[in-house]
């Protein structure tokens, strides 16, 4: 979570260098292949792709 959003888009905090970027750093979730895949590596993973798809700085 980015608690920090809140406070720039009040304006109590300010963005500086907002002309640099950091590269891209890939991100993987691995577990072992099954086909009977735990619920709650099933429901861990669909919330990791559903946090990072929802953060207005994760490219897909």
């Amino acid at each position: 979570m980015l608690y920090h959003l809140p406070h720039i888009d009040t304006g109590a905090l300010v963005p500086v260098l907002t002309h640099w970027s950091a590269a891209p750093n890939p991100l993987s979730v691995v577990y072992m292949p099954n086909r009977h895949l735990s619920t709650r590596v099933r429901v861990f993973v669909d919330w990791l792709v559903e946090l990072f798809a929802a953060h207005p700085h994760v490219r897909q």
